[in-house]
């Protein structure tokens, strides 16, 4: 059986690390950090990237942010989409929003909810929730 990555024009190789993403303080992405961001990674010798807290994001956030990063890349390293979801479904979802973008391969993480939180971690994720429910 033949996939895709046996076929990738790029094969990544070197220091791939993950992305931080820029928030503000109100919890949206700040967008006018991304290039810096992607500069300064470049200056320091990596040779590519993935998406670093895509998983809290929803899809747009995700594309606009993917499409921010590829722009600020301008083909200088390989840009892979990082996708860190539950479902299948929503994997197939964020590949579509960047099969057009100038992203060298996928990189599709197994669920990421296989741990055990402790009970202060599960407030921390839960309490905002259960607030926004009210």
């Amino acid at each position: 059986m033949e996939t895709r990555g046996q076929n990738m024009k790029v094969r990544p190789t070197g220091v791939i690390p993950p992305m931080t993403t820029p928030f503000r303080k109100d919890g949206e992405i700040d967008f006018g950090l991304v290039a810096p961001q992607v500069d300064w990674m470049i200056g320091a010798g990596a040779h590519g990237g993935s998406t670093g807290e895509g998983h809290t994001l929803d899809h747009e956030e995700y594309r606009d942010l993917m499409a921010a990063t590829v722009e600020a890349v301008k083909g200088r390293i390989p840009v892979i989409a990082g996708i860190i979801v539950d479902s299948t479904r929503d994997a197939i979802r964020r590949g579509k929003l960047v099969r057009d973008m100038n992203v060298a391969a996928l990189q599709v993480t197994p669920v990421h909810y296989l741990f055990e939180p402790d009970e202060e971690a599960l407030g921390a994720l839960n309490g905002p929730c259960v607030e926004a429910a009210e």
